[in-house]
């Protein structure tokens, strides 16, 4: 062979090499570029029955995602009740894939029953990672038969305090609220819900009840008007450390407002704190989406980015306007706030509100 045919043969071989080179790059540039969610599966497991907030809220959630995640996955509600959502934080902790392909949507509720390791729940708060919640207020109120008209005499009924109760995490607002203010109280359990307890307040079975902010408003208000009940406090939503008036009920004042008009100073200790704890579960919680916290970091970035777009979508945001009841969405900083003030709950605090439930409902923990 001539040099110059083997300087070509080079030539040639170097410049293959170099295509494949080429090829090789643009191709991992393409798969980096490709979306984690890009033709795969999103399901939104649901702990709740069909047609309830919390469903309602999963759904609006299910087509925010739907909308705003880069790959536009197709996105599936899956509901999966019982026990507070405690089955399906079990599932989504023990079960579900770990690999991006399930979020849960639960509520500040559930966050307690796992803070609290109530007896049952598998789940650990270092587990889930929080996108996104919905705050929820809640008010306590009272027949105007216990003859309470201020803060002050809640502590001297003209009869005895009957709070009613259809099951203690969903009332825990008023059974921890009363409970801090050093209120006697007797607990009246066994009916189905919220709705129930209003109705048995107005049959005078049960003379204390709590509901959330926008029943409060549209069930609890007009017989407040009539004189056919009277408010006592709200739960508060919490602001840092600090607590604050519900923004949907400006008008009500915060336990922490009623403590201090009874007793002259602020509310402390165990009891004060794991109120605290509390609210940020319940309160800032609400109704709240979650991922794994050792998902797919790739996953993960994915749903933080389109629960930041979501927040930014108006025509998505006045279609979530109902299902959110006036209280927007909690995300990013503000969320991790929230949870790691959960998180920072201390076993004093913790073994306070055990106490509490136990000695009042036989709450059994893990």
């Amino acid at each position: 062979m001539s040099k110059s045919l083997a300087r070509l043969g080079i030539a040639a071989a170097a410049t293959a090499v170099a295509a494949t080179l080429v090829a090789a790059m643009a191709a991992g540039s393409a798969t980096a570029q490709t979306p984690f969610y890009q033709g795969k599966q999103l399901r939104v497991l649901v702990g709740f029955t069909p047609g309830g907030g919390t469903d309602l809220f999963g759904r609006i959630m299910a087509e925010g995602l739907a909308r705003s995640i880069e790959g536009k996955p197709s996105v599936v509600v899956q509901n999966m009740p019982g026990a507070g959502s405690v089955v399906a934080s079990n599932y989504f902790v023990q079960k579900a894939p770990r690999d991006g392909s399930f979020v849960l949507v639960g509520t500040g509720q559930l966050l307690i029953r796992i803070m609290l390791g109530l007896d049952g729940s598998k789940s650990k708060i270092s587990e889930l990672e929080a996108l996104v919640a919905s705050p929820m207020g809640r008010i306590t109120y009272a027949s105007p038969s216990t003859g309470i008209k201020t803060a002050k005499d809640i502590l001297n009924p003209r009869e005895p305090l009957m709070l009613g109760v259809p099951e203690a995490i969903s009332t825990i607002d008023a059974v921890h609220g009363l409970s801090l203010v050093r209120a006697t109280f007797r607990a009246v359990t066994g009916y189905p819900g919220k709705a129930e307890t209003r109705l048995a307040l107005m049959r005078n079975e049960v003379n204390v009840d709590s509901q959330s902010t926008p029943v409060f408003d549209s069930g609890v208000r007009p017989l407040i008007r009539e004189g056919k009940a009277v408010p006592l406090f709200t739960q508060g939503l919490m602001e840092g450390d600090r607590l604050v008036r519900d923004p949907a009920a400006p008008d009500l004042p915060t336990v922490a407002e009623a403590y201090r008009e009874m007793y002259g100073v602020e509310p402390s200790g165990p009891p004060w704190e794991a109120y605290k704890a509390v609210v940020r579960a319940a309160g800032n919680g609400g109704k709240i989406l979650i991922t794994h916290s050792d998902g797919p970091p790739a996953s993960r970035e994915a749903l933080r980015r389109a629960v930041d777009a979501m927040t930014k979508d108006r025509e998505f945001l006045q279609k979530a306007e109902t299902v959110l009841e006036g209280y927007g969405l909690n995300h990013g900083e503000s969320l991790a706030a929230t949870i790691a003030g959960i998180s920072r709950t201390s076993p004093a605090e913790l073994a306070w509100l055990k106490d509490l439930l136990t000695r009042e409902f036989r709450m059994k923990f893990n």
